[in-house]
């Protein structure tokens, strides 16, 4: 087992889906924000990529049992615009739209995960390459926003390493 840090880049937006209400115009308007750890930081749920490995398993042919064993940190790497300005607007039509806080397209983040030794960084790539183009993340609209490419998977150094 090793401990990995993938960076993944949005190709498109990822919105968030914790629904609350802000003040604008003495009226309030419903706001979809990202969901957060108790510490403020924004969270992945470990079932979305969990599902997410074993399609990708499956596709590459490779690893189905083995992706069983990875283990996602919740916490992301990374902060989405926290102005409301610059929220992305999801639009039902040409005057009728919510916002989302979100990590806009081109917006790079972290994951970090345990994998198991038997996966090899580049098939690890692969699966990850695979989530991103077909699947993506996005606590709103999964398979329909949040696609991202791989920029990198690093190995972290562990307190036990040499």
């Amino acid at each position: 087992m090793r401990e990995l840090t993938v960076r993944i880049k949005f190709t498109t937006a990822c919105l968030g889906n914790v629904k609350r209400y802000m003040k604008q115009g003495g009226k309030k308007w419903p706001c979809f924000y990202m969901p957060r750890t108790p510490d403020g930081a924004v969270r992945f749920e470990t079932s979305w990529w969990k599902a997410s490995m074993k399609f990708a398993a499956q596709v590459l042919g490779k690893h189905h049992k083995a992706v069983e064993r990875i283990h996602f940190d919740v916490t992301i790497d990374g902060q989405p615009d926290h102005n409301p300005v610059n929220f992305h607007k999801r639009h039902f039509d040409s005057k009728k739209f919510v916002k989302h806080e979100a990590f806009p397209e081109g917006q790079v983040i972290g994951v970090n995960c345990i994998v198991p030794s038997e996966i090899p960084d580049d098939h690890f790539w692969q699966l990850m390459d695979l989530i991103g183009r077909f699947k993506g993340v996005s606590p709103f609209g999964p398979r329909e926003y949040g696609f991202f490419v791989v920029e990198s998977v690093n190995r972290k150094k562990l307190a036990l390493d040499k």
